[in-house]
């Protein structure tokens, strides 16, 4: 059982604190399975049925909290903690005004949140800190990386390589309504960080985990502990807690970079709950990071010393379709159907998957440790191999992409 919050669960309740998700795909998939680890009961809020999340809550409910307030305030208002799990910025303003009006914590920081959901708005901030990051074009040169200043992950991500192909992807971009970002494309490899920042200011790095990109740009493995030199790591650190510290953060905050020789160069910072890293890191020193979080806004409580990794973790993504099994990015997850997990089966640690009895079409993800990441790689591969063999489907040997976000 859970140990009970101080000073967000009253004695006179429950033992076990509930949890409140608001959205269920990616990043509600990483809510509701770290909840579920910590010990928590999660119930989860989402507009849309039978989204990935929902397998792995408690509870589910299918409402726009925005429209049907009523029913928010008695089912969100009934949790302990609530913890945004979408990106709708209305949505997340709506829930920072309503949270505190009903007496429930949010594990949101909606002033970080609002710089760091805009490309242009981080880049402004990465040069007023003399954060290392990207070049801007033209001053790079080529090849550049063009991508729209609002969008996380990798939509709407492209590599240009003259000045047509900059002109064809800025107007493709603009088409769609978005504001554009053009930059240095650098090689990688690409490597993320979570911080935490409780109310009282106490700023904590965690465990760098290695990303690693299909042809769409999409993540499709994620890998711990990171090869990287120690003095990398140390910058990625310091400038990350600089990030937090400088934007008064109260909560967690992601923050990708691609290394460049050794230097560690900011792309994309994000001041909400990440998905697919906070399971490695799970995995990998067993730190959760979403009890951090909530730990870190409703108590100001943070670990006094971040956990060393004590093995390797290989966290990757899987899609059978079409007589195939590919490893793919994580939009093969965000539009899967509601997830299981199962544990030991297959070679892997854990498999989360929504695969059913009779399906042709299924995702999954497949968790697997070693003592190293080597080991931990070698593993999720021959687990993966032995899903395909067991259902009949043909390996498709993997298409590594640029490493750019």
């Amino acid at each position: 059982m859970a140990r009970r919050v101080e000073g967000v669960l009253p004695a006179s309740r429950r033992e076990v604190l509930r949890l409140g998700v608001v959205g269920g795909r990616l990043q509600g998939t990483e809510a509701a399975y770290l909840g579920a680890a910590a010990g928590y009961e999660v119930v989860l809020v989402d507009r849309r049925p039978n989204t990935p999340a929902s397998g792995l809550a408690a509870e589910s409910h299918v409402f726009d909290v925005r429209l049907d307030r009523r029913r928010a305030r008695d089912i969100l208002g009934s949790c302990d903690v609530v913890v945004p799990a979408c990106e709708d910025l209305d949505t997340l303003r709506w829930l920072d005004a309503a949270l505190p009006s009903w007496g429930v914590p949010l594990a949101f920081h909606l002033p970080s949140y609002e710089v760091t959901c805009s490309k242009i708005a981080s880049n402004a901030l990465f040069a007023a800190l003399d954060i290392p990051r990207p070049l801007p074009w033209p001053e790079c040169g080529f090849p550049v990386v063009v991508k729209p200043s609002g969008a996380s992950g990798s939509a709407g991500v492209r590599v240009a390589r003259d000045g047509r192909e900059v002109a064809e992807a800025r107007a493709e971009l603009a088409a769609a309504g978005h504001d554009v970002v053009v930059e240095q494309f650098v090689a990688g490899p690409s490597l993320s960080l979570e911080v935490v920042r409780t109310r009282g200011g106490v700023t904590t790095a965690f465990l760098p985990t290695s990303l690693e990109f299909d042809t769409r740009f999409d993540c499709k493995r994620v890998s711990a502990p990171v090869d990287a030199s120690v003095d990398t790591l140390d910058v990625l650190r310091a400038a990350s807690c600089r990030l937090a510290e400088h934007l008064g953060l109260v909560g967690l905050m992601d923050v990708e970079a691609m290394v460049d020789g050794d230097v560690p160069r900011v792309i994309e910072i994000d001041a909400r709950l990440p998905s697919q890293t906070p399971t490695a890191v799970y995995h990998s020193c067993g730190l959760n990071l979403l009890q951090a979080l909530v730990e870190a806004v409703a108590e100001g409580v943070a670990p006094a010393r971040p956990p060393a990794p004590t093995r390797g973790v290989c966290y990757q993504h899987v899609r059978a379709a079409s007589g195939t099994l590919a490893v793919l990015g994580e939009h093969v997850m965000a539009t899967a159907g509601p997830l299981r997990l199962a544990r030991a089966a297959f070679g892997a640690d854990e498999i989360i998957t929504d695969r059913r009895a009779g399906a042709t079409s299924w995702s999954a993800t497949v968790i697997c440790t070693g003592a190293a990441a080597a080991a931990a790689r070698v593993r999720a591969a021959e687990a993966t191999r032995r899903l395909a063999l067991e259902a009949g489907l043909r390996l498709v040997p993997e298409e590594d992409g640029p490493a750019v976000s």
